[in-house]
């Protein structure tokens, strides 16, 4: 009986970081009451881990890399094509090999350990592919390109859906965002507006898929589709204006939609994109020396505007507050009826 109890209480730890997290992004707790409710599963069943394992961890991992940089720097010059290519993926093998044997852990820290792991695995699968299709296989550089973004989206893509947590969704990014770039690099696309709308697409994309629940945790997902949708400002040289222009659009659109899904994180990064492309747009606008206190002057009227209204949002008089406490209470009592 113990034994069967036993193997209940790892499997329901096990699933609890993946239930909390759904329950979190739903919110029905807060990232708070997560963390507690995690820390006292993790006393009760007597698997709690010392605080100092996950920064030893990421130290560890941090070390091993540098060291064998360090070995690469020295000795790669001697070594082989496809020695360098084995050397590349035996440092990937085991960063992935790491990643699983941490994962399976009931113990939060270690499983973010084991997601820091797999981050670098993805890192190590990019540059794995790029050995062997530039230098081993000699492929031309218009499919090596690609071919090496592809491996590295479709590994990231398999370790976010193996474990989707924040790391991981940031690799899929750079994954996604790295075979994006390639795909339009092989097709001579070089200007800077064909890019950044490009990635201001792929941000748009990413807003959507994490408001329709299929990133997670998302708030990570605004966080990167936020910053890949501020890159439309870098559209434009001769007609930076324009381009600068859809930046502060896009900047103000995040700021509204941070206080539709009620995330500040999501604020600061629109407010970030005002704070850099009002002056940029400004500034082209009205050359000479008026630009610059017209800039200042226009930024810190919009951050304002934005702050107060954030204010506005957030802010419930005690008579909106009663009411809705009282409509909760007759709605209850309807249905207890």
């Amino acid at each position: 009986m113990s034994t069967q109890g036993d193997v209940h209480n790892n499997s329901t730890l096990r699933d609890l970081p993946g239930h909390l997290q759904t329950w979190t992004d739903a919110g029905l707790i807060t990232p708070d009451e997560a963390r507690a409710i995690r820390g006292f599963e993790s006393r009760s069943s007597g698997h709690e881990v010392p605080r100092w394992v996950e920064p030893v961890a990421y130290l560890g991992a941090t070390l091993v890399a540098l060291a064998l940089f360090l070995f690469g720097m020295q000795v790669w010059d001697q070594l082989a094509t496809w020695s360098r290519v084995a050397l590349a993926g035996l440092v990937t093998l085991v960063l992935l090999g790491t990643g699983l044997a941490l994962f399976r852990s009931d113990a939060a820290p270690v499983r973010r350990a084991a997601s820091f792991a797999w981050l670098l695995t993805v890192a190590g699968v990019a540059a794995t592919a790029a050995l062997m299709l530039f230098e081993a296989v000699e492929v031309d550089e218009d499919v090596a390109l690609p071919l090496t973004a592809a491996c590295t989206a479709a590994v990231g893509l398999a370790l976010y859906l193996l474990a989707r947590t924040a790391l991981q969704q940031i690799g899929l990014a750079a994954g996604v965002v790295f075979l994006a770039v390639a795909v339009g690099s092989s097709f001579n696309v070089s200007e800077p507006w064909i890019i950044s709308l490009m990635l201001c697409t792929l941000g748009a994309a990413w807003l959507l898929l994490t408001w329709g629940g299929l990133l997670r945790p998302a708030s990570t997902g605004w966080v990167l589709g936020g910053l890949l949708a501020l890159t439309i400002g870098f559209g434009g040289v001769e007609e930076q204006a324009i381009w600068s222009g859809l930046g502060v659009a896009v900047g103000l659109g995040l700021v509204y939609l941070s206080a539709m899904v009620d995330l500040k994180t999501l604020m600061v990064i629109g407010v970030l994109g005002l704070v850099v492309w009002i002056p940029t747009t400004v500034t082209t606008l009205f050359e000479g020396t008026i630009a610059v206190p017209v800039a200042i002057l226009i930024t810190g009227v919009v951050t304002l505007t934005v702050v107060v209204a954030a204010v506005r949002h957030d802010r419930r008089t005690p008579a909106e507050d009663s009411a809705t406490t009282t409509g909760s209470a007759r709605d209850s009592g309807a249905i207890d009826a």
